[in-house]
């Protein structure tokens, strides 16, 4: 009964971080370090996450600076193109279900930063600072130069 009981405990605690982490992401200077940058799926995972990150400073821009926020959307859909033209040519896949797979993991990404962003908010009144949002943010801006 002992071993029930601690089992129980266990699966439940699991179960629980496993819910309370969901709604952050792995920071992406964390993330690509185990990674090879020149693997296509971490290319795309990348660009996914580069659109999410523009998209979402593209939100927060929305009603004080309407001009950097469409150049932000415009930079969030051009990362989400070129993600899929890579799921395209690299993991053969259609070109509509690729525009559906890539959108749905943007908004989910998008979905996470917001919360995020929220909770970072009501820490310090910032989105960006003091949070891997802001360095993610600094990484996506270095691949947005690069192209």
């Amino acid at each position: 009964m002992k071993r029930l009981n601690f089992l129980i405990v266990i699966i439940f605690s699991i179960f629980v971080s496993s819910i309370l982490k969901a709604d952050s992401n792995t920071p992406l200077k964390e993330y690509l370090k185990n990674k090879d940058i020149e693997e296509g799926s971490t290319q795309i995972f990348l660009l996914n996450r580069c659109s999410a990150i523009y998209a979402y400073a593209s939100a927060i821009l929305l009603n004080t600076d309407p001009v950097n926020s469409k150049n932000f959307i415009e930079i969030a859909n051009n990362l989400l193109f070129k993600s899929v033209e890579l799921m395209v040519i690299d993991e053969k896949e259609k070109l509509e279900e690729a525009q559906k797979k890539a959108e749905k993991k943007r908004k989910k990404l998008f979905d996470i930063y917001i919360a995020d962003g929220k909770k970072n908010w009501e820490k310090n009144k910032s989105h960006f600072k003091g949070s891997y949002i802001s360095d993610d943010m600094s990484i996506c801006s270095k691949l947005v130069e690069d192209s």
